[in-house]
């Protein structure tokens, strides 16, 4: 229909222009001096389209030729980074595979053929992560000294990777520097942070890692319990290197926050510090304000093995026996009630106990700590059977 159209346009145009030619019988008349031209007015008219149509063709042809150059270059461009293009994408699809060396090589030679910053930078990365998985630190070594080069001095993209892959090589000073590097460009980045957390936790810096974990933890990038348990290593290992004494470790204890005290590894390992340094009643208030808290199988086991002078005994047991009301079915409060009633002397309730214990959790240790008390009682049979009890279930651990 289109072409129908144009048709008709066609022929009405070349009607209206031989009408238009018939009609127009007018001349031109031209001075040349020192000549005179007269020649019609529909040949002037065509002669001046004619001449029109040419200068612009001319004019098109030399604006063509003289851009000739500067296309050709763009089309090479164009086509260098096309085909830059197709090897990163074959180059990422190879080592999301784990085709390492093949992703290397693609990398590399997107890496050559790339002209921007944004190029260079991601195909000279993925060719140092690619031989970074294949154990090629030498090579690695030379993408990330050139990248520098060819990069601005402090690139971020390329200051996070090395510090991932120096942590991962464990090469910790130069991780430092380079986590350094982006914690200057981006101070507050939580990626950089969590790669300087993991960097103190195998530098065994508990000072710092507790530092990083709140910083991380304000900002939802650890949850509670990831954090939790961060901090109550951090402690632990501040506890091992830092040998505390008397009144300092109180002091420690006392300015320690209320969630950190209620860590049950800490509050445990403070508890065995106290316990080996003699001051057990420090101990005891530690663990019946934390148990009042917060239960702990781990601290009630630590209060049944206190080395109390013998007028506090009567108390701890007495506490212990509050405790059973709401934990009746604790096997481990149940063993340290039978260990204190021994202690004092109490056969019968010791007895209760540790059969209670071994009704709720047979362990090897309640069996031992019955035949013990059998033992005293005189009836050895019975201590033998569970003498042998506690080895069987010894030995099948």
């Amino acid at each position: 229909m289109r072409i129908l159209v144009w048709l008709i346009a066609l022929f009405a145009l070349a009607v209206g222009v031989t009408l238009f030619a018939q009609v127009n019988t007018g001349y031109a008349l031209l001075f040349v001096p020192p000549w005179r031209v007269e020649i019609s007015l529909n040949v002037f008219i065509l002669l001046v389209l004619i001449t029109v149509a040419v200068l612009y063709a001319l004019t098109r042809l030399v604006r063509e030729l003289g851009g000739l150059p500067t296309r050709v270059k763009r089309y090479r461009e164009r086509q260098a980074q096309e085909a830059s293009m197709k090897l990163e994408r074959e180059s990422r699809i190879a080592f999301h595979e784990g085709r390492y060396q093949r992703a290397e090589r693609l990398a590399s030679e997107a890496y050559a053929a790339s002209r921007t910053a944004e190029a260079i930078a991601v195909n000279g990365l993925l060719a140092a992560r690619s031989a970074h998985a294949m154990r090629d630190y030498a090579k690695r070594d030379r993408y990330f000294n050139e990248l520098k080069q060819k990069l601005t001095p402090q690139h971020l993209a390329l200051a996070m990777t090395m510090a991932e892959l120096y942590l991962d090589e464990r090469r910790y000073a130069d991780a430092d520097v380079a986590i350094a590097e982006a914690r200057a460009v981006s101070p507050k980045l939580t990626a950089a942070m969590r790669l300087e957390l993991r960097l103190r936790q195998r530098e065994d810096n508990p000072q710092a890692v507790l530092r990083l974990c709140e910083q991380l933890a304000r900002t939802d990038a650890l949850d509670a319990a990831q954090a939790a348990r961060i901090r109550a290593q951090a402690l632990l290992s501040l506890l091992a290197s830092h040998a505390l004494a008397g009144r300092e470790l109180k002091n420690w204890w006392t300015k320690l926050p209320a969630d950190d005290k209620a860590l049950p590894q800490v509050t445990v390992a403070v508890v065995d510090q106290f316990s080996e340094q003699g001051a057990t009643q420090d101990a005891r208030a530690i663990i019946e304000d934390t148990l009042a808290k917060q239960w702990s199988s781990d601290l009630v086991e630590r209060y049944g093995r206190l080395d109390l002078p013998a007028e506090e005994r009567v108390g701890q047991l007495q506490q212990a026996e509050t405790w059973l009301v709401s934990h009746p079915e604790d096997s481990q409060l149940l063993l340290t009630l039978g260990r204190l009633c021994c202690a004092r002397s109490l056969w019968g309730k010791a007895l209760n106990y540790l059969e209670a214990c071994l009704a709720v959790e047979k362990t090897a240790v309640a069996h031992a700590e019955l035949a013990e008390l059998l033992e005293r009682l005189d009836r050895h049979d019975d201590a033998a059977k569970h003498y042998r009890a506690a080895l069987n279930l010894a030995l099948s651990r």
